[in-house]
């Protein structure tokens, strides 16, 4: 489903099923990648609460890296959530993947 890192193909190289099917389709996978960071961060900070602080770090820092944290776990998610909503989304509502393009040869 994925070319690179961050890249989705547009189509799938077996079965040429399209995997954009319409402009904003994977805003409910952003929502869903954004929901679960969330809930993850809060359960990583309810297990650290407890912990004594015995680094000296101040609270500019600790926000600092919260945030970094935030991305990266965010950025981690996001190949999950997309696959995800795309095999949901089939599975309410099945379509067929676009027959292949013709392609014309001229022989002389």
């Amino acid at each position: 489903m994925f070319r690179g890192w961050l890249r989705i193909r547009e189509h799938c190289p077996e079965c040429g099923l399209a995997f954009f099917r319409e402009s904003g389709y994977y805003v409910g996978a952003m929502m869903m990648n954004y929901g679960v960071t969330v809930v993850l961060l809060i359960v990583f900070y309810l297990l650290l609460l407890p912990l004594p602080d015995v680094t000296r770090i101040s609270g500019e820092t600790k926000i600092a890296l919260w945030l970094v944290f935030a991305m990266l776990l965010s950025l981690a998610l996001m190949r999950h959530s997309y696959s995800f909503w795309l095999a949901f989304d089939y599975w309410l509502e099945p379509w067929e993947p676009e027959p292949p393009a013709r392609t014309f040869t001229i022989r002389l």
